[in-house]
């Protein structure tokens, strides 16, 4: 199927012009405002201009802002903690697309919102939520900023169900975890989209930039890159617009599944979706900010020294896994945006 014939058979699906027709089908997002939100509420509102929207946002200001871009916006105004909310308009959404953290309450008042719509029989998928792959760094080897001989990729074909029963201490491990078993027990299909690394300028109308700009700064200030060890530590990455792309395409699978299709898109247990591009070690990123600012040999510096710059600078510059978005590839979705140089400058930008 092409995805001009994905999109015809999607707005199918969703029923007719919101237009002439006030109770059409809608899609609940949250985080909107965000990097990662604004970016998927973009690519969603080119992809399916006439799905209706509605969007929880907190500040007024922003909800007008962004209607005066997407007339296809309805603004939910309240916050993340107004669970009553959250559930009410859950429960008149066709689909749900959650990106605003690890807010276990929040995610859990929109699965009992749409479990006032479930059918019988398998959980069909109705929401997504954005999860990340730092629950697979296990705390307990010393961090070394080196690749370890051990380390091997992580699929989410093979893996998903050991990453979804790893340590609940562990980042988005816990709240995973939770998310998963409130959606079973509610007979709600969720899926956890875990992406890389993200590159490149947002495509969001307010949130431009991602703490990738952080490491740039830093090297500027210091006026020398710098990796943890041997800097062979290494993420796989993604694009942001390819993660807004890779959300819309599974929503389009999720609708379009009826029961001749259940099985295509797992859920719950089976719902643990990688975003990936590429691999890329903290000694690649470097030597590349390195060579455009003209600053010569990277510098090696402790665990300690990183810490100094920032409380998370150990895991963020020190750690690295490997992922492998199989799930998404045997659904037939590829990544675009290829090379991460050019994302790296997008727009003039200093992100690495």
């Amino acid at each position: 199927m092409t995805t001009t014939e994905r999109i015809d058979h999607l707005d199918s699906r969703l029923g007719p012009d919101p237009k002439t027709t006030p109770t059409s089908h809608c899609v609940f997002l949250t985080g909107v405002t965000g990097f990662v939100g604004g970016t998927i509420l973009s690519c969603l509102s080119k992809a399916h201009p006439n799905v209706r929207v509605k969007a929880l946002i907190r500040q007024e200001g922003d909800a007008k802002e962004l209607q005066s871009v997407y007339s296809n916006l309805t603004p939910i105004i309240g916050d993340l903690s107004t669970l009553s909310l959250l559930t009410s308009t859950a429960a008149e959404a066709d689909f749900v697309i959650h990106m605003g953290g690890d807010n276990v309450p929040a995610v859990c008042a929109m699965i009992d919102g749409l479990a006032s719509r479930t059918t019988t029989g398998s959980p069909l998928p109705r929401l997504i939520s954005l999860t990340g792959p730092r629950s697979l760094i296990d705390l307990s080897n010393p961090i070394t900023g080196n690749l370890r001989a051990s380390s091997r990729p992580w699929s989410d074909v093979t893996d998903g169900h050991a990453i979804l029963a790893l340590p609940k201490d562990r980042m988005h491990a816990g709240a995973d975890q939770t998310i998963i078993a409130h959606s079973v027990a509610k007979g709600v299909g969720t899926i956890l989209v875990s992406p890389g690394q993200l590159w490149g300028r947002g495509k969001g109308h307010l949130k431009k930039e991602s703490n990738a700009a952080f490491y740039y700064t830093t090297v500027k200030s210091r006026g020398r890159a710098f990796v943890i060890g041997d800097g062979t530590a290494t993420w796989s990455w993604t694009s942001i617009g390819d993660l807004g792309d890779a959300v819309v395409f599974l929503m389009e699978q999720a609708l379009m599944s009826g029961s001749e299709r259940r099985g295509q898109v797992g859920v719950n247990q089976d719902g643990y979706y990688f975003v990936r591009t590429g691999d890329l070690s903290m000694m690649e990123r470097a030597k590349a900010v390195s060579e455009r600012l003209g600053l010569g040999v990277v510098e090696s510096i402790s665990v300690g020294a990183a810490k100094e710059i920032h409380p998370f600078g150990p895991i963020m510059w020190g750690c690295g896994e490997r992922t492998r978005a199989d799930k998404l590839a045997k659904l037939g979705w590829r990544p675009k945006d290829t090379d991460w140089r050019v994302l790296m400058e997008e727009e003039g930008g200093e992100r690495a």
